[in-house]
């Protein structure tokens, strides 16, 4: 087959991308799903791209990053619509935007997810929930990558914990129930800081978890002694949340990507993720996480006892990563309502 160009890779990219669009236009057509049932969304569209690249080994240069596999040229995925689209609203529905003809065309792209993957493509653009999905794309595809079958499990637990941080910043009806959300932030971290535990190559990014760790449990312990959340509150926290998608995660996105990568344009597309690692090595997830802490104060979520954090960083004891220690909980509950309310 062709050997692909990093340009070429761009051009295979928006072959497959409108292949689903056409895809969920004819999907919709048959009365496989509503157009309210439809989910995609970028991290779902890349799971579709990376499942037909595998299948029909296209060449694309992959590698698994902070939702399991993306493509490493992700230029195709910014300013489009993810929606259906019918044929006569795709340019090259009849044929393949390569030089080559050895690729399908983005019409066959279509053909392919409806036919080929059929209930699994339904499952994947309309179930509920992207990390809940993300779940069973790892246990299903991971193990069967050779490149990312040691990172299964922490993908996983990712996911899990990923599930708790995205209810705390969607909004603020999860303050109603603040600290049972404190304490399976506690829980689901202890997980993913086991995982990165087994993997000698990740372990440097441990203590940047566990930082963060800290700073958001500490956080989360002074919003829940408030009586109500503040719409500034809740934006900071939404920001906190977000610290560990674009900072402590990306951190351990960034190595994954490097010890996972393959394709045809590894070469060319490695020097960019190795130079993102190594601005992460070199301590700039300290600087984010200190100006985080800063700004606590601004909205009223700094803590008032100096040891708040030195108990927090006690951590998880439990083997199992699914209970808190009796102890470390009567530990919280006897610092009363300036930690954690009764």
């Amino acid at each position: 087959m062709h050997m692909l160009t990093p340009g070429d890779e761009e051009s295979l990219l928006m072959d497959i991308k409108e292949g689903i669009q056409y895809a969920l236009y004819l999907g919709k057509q048959e009365g496989r799903f509503t157009e309210d049932e439809i989910r995609l969304d970028r991290i779902r569209l890349n799971k579709l791209q990376y499942i037909v690249n595998e299948d029909r080994d296209l060449g694309l240069t992959f590698g698994w990053f902070k939702y399991g596999p993306a493509p490493e040229d992700v230029t195709t995925d910014a300013g489009i619509e993810l929606g259906p689209r019918q044929g006569d609203e795709i340019d090259h529905l009849e044929e393949t935007r390569l030089p080559s003809r050895d690729f399908l065309t983005t019409e066959a792209f279509a053909y392919y997810f409806l036919e080929n993957l059929n209930g699994e493509f339904n499952e994947i653009v309309t179930t509920e929930g992207t990390k809940t999905y993300l779940e069973d794309f790892y246990k299903k595809y991971a193990p069967n990558d050779e490149y990312a079958a040691r990172f299964t499990d922490l993908y996983i637990e990712s996911a899990r914990l990923q599930q708790t941080l995205d209810i705390i910043g969607n909004n603020k009806e999860w303050h109603d129930n603040s600290t049972e959300y404190y304490y399976e932030l506690n829980r689901k971290f202890v997980p993913v800081s086991e995982e990165l535990s087994k993997h000698e190559s990740l372990e440097h990014t441990r203590e940047p978890l566990e930082e963060y760790r800290k700073l958001l449990t500490s956080i989360i312990s002074e919003a829940d002694a408030k009586e109500e959340l503040s719409t500034p509150q809740q934006a900071f926290i939404n920001n906190a949340i977000r610290k560990f998608y674009n900072t402590i995660w990306d951190f351990v996105a960034q190595e994954l990507s490097l010890r996972t990568m393959r394709g045809d344009n590894v070469g060319e597309l490695r020097p960019d993720v190795e130079t993102n690692a190594e601005k992460y090595r070199d301590g700039l997830w300290k600087k984010e996480l200190r100006s985080l802490k800063e700004r606590r104060h601004s909205v009223d979520l700094e803590p008032d006892l100096e040891d708040i954090e030195e108990l927090d960083s006690e951590g998880n004891p439990g083997n199992d990563g699914q209970t808190l220690s009796g102890e470390l909980i009567e530990q919280v509950s006897t610092m009363g309502s300036e930690v954690i309310k009764e």
